[in-house]
C-alpha cells in the first residue's frame, strides 16, 4: 500500500501494457477452481536487495490455459517509480512467504506510463505446476462489476484475517502516488488498507470491484483519527488495460 495525493486533472490515454509470450497450463472454469493463488494471499518479492510483501488480487487465466494473478504494479517498482527486472530483462520472481528459495511465478505484464498517466497494475504468471502457499479467500464474488458512491466495498489482503469493509467515497478520482510523477484514475473507499495489502482484491456481494492501490496511513493505521481512506483501480479498467495484450484474460 502506498500513500497518494488527490488531484483533479483532465483524462489522458490509457497506458499501454508490455506483454511477453505465454506458457501453456491447465484451464480453469471459475475463480474457485483457481487454486494457484487465492484473493488476498501474501506473496513476497526480492527487489533492491530486500524482501517486500504484497497481496494477490484476483486469479486469472486465458484461453491458452496460462495461469496468472493480478496485483498492484508498484509492488514491482521503487519508491520513485523505477521498474525492477531480473538480470537479463525478465520479470521479477514471486515467492510464497514460507519459501524464499523456490519461485512460484514472475511478473509477466506491467503497464508503461504514457501521457502522464499510470495504471498501477501487474499481471503475474505462475510457473508450470507451481502454487502460492498461504492464507487467502476462496469464495469471494469474482463477476466484474462497477461501483457507485455509497456502495459497499470490502478488501481482502495479507494484513487482514477477515475482510475489511467500508463504502465507496468517490469514483473517477485522479491521484498521484507520493514519489511518482504520474497520475492515475481510481475509486476511493472507506475500508482500511495497510502496508502489505497492495494488490489485494476489492469486492462486494455483487462481484469484483477492483485492485487495492493506496491507503492513507494518517487515518488507516490503528490509533489514528478519523475514518479510513483507501483507493482501488476499478476492475473493468483493470481488464481493459491487461486485455490490450492478453485479449482472452478472464477472472
Amino acid at each position: 500500500m502506498r500513500k497518494a495525493v488527490i488531484a483533479a486533472v483532465a483524462a489522458s490515454a490509457i497506458a499501454s501494457a508490455l506483454a511477453l509470450s505465454a506458457i501453456a497450463a491447465p484451464n480453469a472454469s471459475a475463480a474457485t477452481n483457481a487454486d494457484w493463488a487465492w484473493p488476498g494471499m501474501q506473496y513476497d518479492i526480492y527487489k533492491n536487495n530486500s524482501w517486500y510483501t504484497c497481496s494477490v488480487g484476483f486469479p486469472a487465466w486465458n484461453d491458452a490455459g496460462t495461469r496468472y494473478f493480478i496485483s498492484a504494479g508498484h509492488c514491482f517498482r521503487s519508491e520513485s517509480g523505477t521498474h525492477y527486472q531480473q538480470p537479463g530483462g525478465t520479470g521479477v520472481e514471486v515467492y510464497s512467504p514460507s519459501d524464499h528459495n523456490t519461485a512460484v511465478g514472475f511478473e509477466r505484464t506491467y503497464t508503461i506510463p504514457s501521457g502522464g498517466r499510470y495504471d498501477d497494475l501487474s499481471l503475474v504468471e505462475m510457473d508450470p505446476g507451481k502454487k502460492l502457499y498461504g492464507n487467502g479467500w476462496q469464495h469471494i464474488p469474482d463477476n466484474p462489476v462497477g461501483a457507485a458512491v455509497g456502495d459497499r466495498a470490502c478488501l481482502v489482503g495479507s494484513r487482514h484475517t477477515t475482510a475489511n469493509c467500508g463504502a465507496v467515497i468517490a469514483t473517477g478520482v485522479r491521484q498521484t502516488q507520493i514519489g511518482y510523477p504520474w497520475m492515475e484514475e481510481v475509486t476511493t473507499a472507506s475500508y482500511c488498507a495497510h502496508p502489505g495489502d497492495s494488490g489485494g482484491a476489492v469486492y462486494n456481494s455483487s462481484g469484483a470491484l477492483g485492485i487495492e492501490i493506496t491507503g492513507d496511513e494518517a487515518h488507516n493505521e490503528p490509533g489514528t483519527p478519523g475514518p479510513c481512506s483507501s483507493s482501488f483501480i476499478p476492475i473493468r479498467q483493470v481488464l481493459q488495460v491487461l486485455r490490450e495484450h492478453n485479449p482472452s484474460l478472464t477472472i
